[in-house]
């Protein structure tokens, strides 16, 4: 939705971003920019490419927690630097918050009782790529 300038509103007030271009809110509740769009369309394309099979599903919600984590932390710190990773891409507001729920919702993907990938049997089965000695 970052890239569809019909559902962007003004910005709000907030931290000066160096990269400007695409700077709109959406629905006047997330902040974004080009940066934040592109990221966000590289991650979803990660998860579609891993959606293939529950080996690349699990590790990708395995790295997803991480890195929605790292994302929400980050813009709640209150330097303006770390918030915007140097006047990048917005992650302060609701984007953190937004950013910690993802992160929430990976985790328990990521945990869920049945898709152990430390015995080497599982590992096997849902691996297609992995080869046998």
């Amino acid at each position: 939705m970052g890239f569809v300038p019909a559902l962007w509103e003004r910005p709000p007030s907030a931290p000066l971003l160096s990269i400007r271009v695409f700077y709109a809110s959406l629905f006047g509740v997330f902040v974004v920019n080009i940066v934040l769009s592109m990221m966000h369309f590289v991650i979803g394309l990660w998860a579609v490419m891993a959606a293939n099979n529950r080996y690349s599903s699990l590790r990708f919600v395995q790295a997803a927690t991480g890195i929605f984590g790292v994302l929400g932390i980050a813009g709640l710190m209150p330097i303006a630097a770390v918030k915007t990773l140097y006047g990048t891409p917005p992650l302060y507001g609701y984007n953190a918050w937004l950013y910690l729920a993802t992160a929430a919702v990976a985790l328990y993907f990521a945990i869920k009782p049945g898709y152990r990938l430390t015995h080497i049997d599982i590992q096997q089965a849902i691996n297609p790529h992995r080869t046998s000695a």
